[in-house]
């Protein structure tokens, strides 16, 4: 192996040296009708606004339909889950997934920038992937959204 550094590693370096990017989940923006940019929720929510609305509409005995409303709610206690799960991981755990995830780097290429074994670097990423799980399934809207 060479003692010159490749292009790859070294923009790989300086983007960690920087910081770039740290894992920030992103909240979507209700537009001005108040429904999410690509939010697919008033087609699933059945059209009704306000949970009033699904329970008036119900038949007797059934289930009413998710309201608009409703779901914004879950989506909302999902997001700050989600942020609060990502927060409680160091920036190196961040940097990780974002490459592996966002970027979609492969855990090959990220062993390598990192000078780690492969075989070590698997073991954190299974180990991050875990710590993501117990992070979020500590949310009761996040088990409850998931059927736990």
């Amino acid at each position: 192996m060479t003692s010159e550094r490749s292009e790859g590693e070294e923009l790989f370096e300086r983007l960690k040296l920087l910081k770039f990017p740290s894992l920030a989940p992103v909240r979507l923006k209700p537009n001005s009708s108040g429904v999410t940019t690509g939010d697919t929720t008033r087609s699933l929510a059945g059209q009704f606004e306000t949970e009033l609305e699904a329970l008036l509409t119900s038949k007797p005995y059934e289930e009413p339909k998710e309201s608009t409303e409703g779901l914004h709610i879950i989506q909302e206690e999902l997001a700050l889950a989600i942020v609060e799960a990502f927060n409680k991981l160091t920036e190196e755990e961040q940097w990780i997934y974002h490459m592996l995830v966002d970027v979609g780097l492969s855990m090959r290429f990220v062993a390598y920038v990192l000078d780690v074994p492969k075989t070590t670097f698997a073991r954190r990423r299974d180990e991050l992937a875990d710590k993501i799980r117990k992070l979020l399934l500590e949310h009761d809207v996040v088990r409850k959204k998931l059927g736990f």
